[in-house]
């Protein structure tokens, strides 16, 4: 096996040696031993311990769920290729996964999906000064990522238990964020907009809860087609121009391809999928 150039740990190895694909999925991934890509990849193991031991969850019980929703999206990509259609597009009453599922699959995607393992390295480099606010925490672990001294407040509709366990001095709230009086010198909304209707909506009411000055750190997603994502940010420019027009100014883009090489699927042929990572400056 590829070395790890960094530690696994009793959980995660148990997985890969439970699956040749996963293992040979991490193979892949794990080419990249540079001194961020091991640091999170260190991190993430740690954390998927911790959550599958708080939350029970069984070495079979962890690989059964990645190994169905990574069926699921293999379905989803084809039929995106078929039809350039997502999923909500098709049936807009599709059911989605459990939380627990959900978490597993995006803790384990960083692992082993070298564009999920790319954006918490983007994400650790980002220093911003003060208390942040973070909105769609989800299971918690991306805040083990972001330079925040001070700690700061996280929103989700629904967070796991452990993120509390694991990161005491964050305050959290499971709620939809609203915009109030107070104002942030940081928002971080990663891998969430391709989640909403209106994306350019909820970039207004961060505008409005960050200071002058204030950075805006946030991710699009454009030809990924998930179960669950609602839009596609098909044109850089027009995003950009977009947020532009709400008050911001561009300090740091990314591209970041997609790789599907075990699912048979040359990205940047076929589907172009990839991430792009952002910071916004709020102008004014």
């Amino acid at each position: 096996m590829t070395a790890f150039y960094g530690h696994k740990t009793a959980f995660f190895e148990g997985l890969l040696k439970a699956s040749r694909k996963l293992e040979l999925e991490y193979e892949l991934a794990s080419m990249d031993a540079s001194e961020s890509a091991v640091r999170v990849r260190s991190a993430t193991a740690d954390f998927l311990e911790g959550y599958a031991v708080f939350n029970h969850i069984s070495q079979e019980t962890a690989l059964a769920s990645y190994m169905e929703t990574n069926r699921r999206y293999v379905s989803d990509i084809q039929t995106f290729t078929a039809t350039g259609k997502y999923p909500l597009e098709i049936n807009p009453q599709l059911e989605g996964l459990g939380r627990t599922d959900y978490d597993l699959s995006l803790i384990l995607s960083i692992l082993v999906a070298p564009h999920r393992r790319i954006i918490m390295e983007e994400i650790m480099k980002t220093s911003i000064p003060g208390k942040p606010l973070v909105i769609g925490v989800g299971s918690g672990i991306e805040l083990g990522f972001i330079q925040a001294p001070e700690s700061g407040a996280a929103y989700d509709l629904y967070i796991n238990s452990f993120a509390r366990q694991a990161f005491p001095q964050w305050s959290f709230h499971e709620e939809l964020y609203r915009s109030s009086d107070r104002r942030y010198e940081a928002i971080y909304a990663i891998e969430l907009l391709e989640h909403l209707d209106e994306p350019y909506a909820f970039a207004a009411d961060c505008g409005e809860s960050l200071a002058p000055g204030g950075r805006f750190v946030t991710t699009t997603a454009s030809n990924v087609p998930q179960f669950d994502h609602r839009y596609n940010f098909v044109s850089d420019e027009d995003f950009e121009k977009r947020i532009y027009e709400l008050g911001f100014e561009m300090e740091y883009k990314r591209v970041i391809p997609h790789e599907y090489r075990l699912m048979g699927i040359r990205s940047r042929d076929a589907l172009q999928a990839r991430n792009v990572f952002y910071v916004f400056r709020k102008r004014g």
